[in-house]
């Protein structure tokens, strides 16, 4: 099977990286290419998942530091249910 086009330098690229920008990217310590702007990127998701369920308000402006107390205080409130949870299984034995 042959196609039309000559092969380019592009065919070579892995399709995650072709047409991005080589500035963007860096090395993590494992050797791996990651993007520069991972955890940014990273912050803003979990912000937004939890404006989403509304825990956090919608604004574009935000601290790292309330997201992180925000995912604090809904992991507190999930251990909370979970000792309910256990107690109550333990009342119903």
């Amino acid at each position: 099977m042959s196609l039309e086009r000559k092969v380019t330098l592009e065919d070579f690229i892995m399709p995650e990286y072709r047409g991005k920008n080589p500035d963007d990217y860096e090395f993590r310590g494992d050797g791996k290419i990651v993007r520069k702007d991972r955890w940014e990127t990273g912050i803003h998701r979990i912000h937004t998942l939890l404006v989403d369920v509304e825990i956090m308000p919608d604004s574009p402006e935000f601290e790292i530091g309330e997201v992180v107390k925000t995912v604090e205080l809904l992991i507190e409130h999930c251990k909370s249910m979970e000792a309910s949870n256990q107690f109550l299984k333990k009342l119903t034995q």
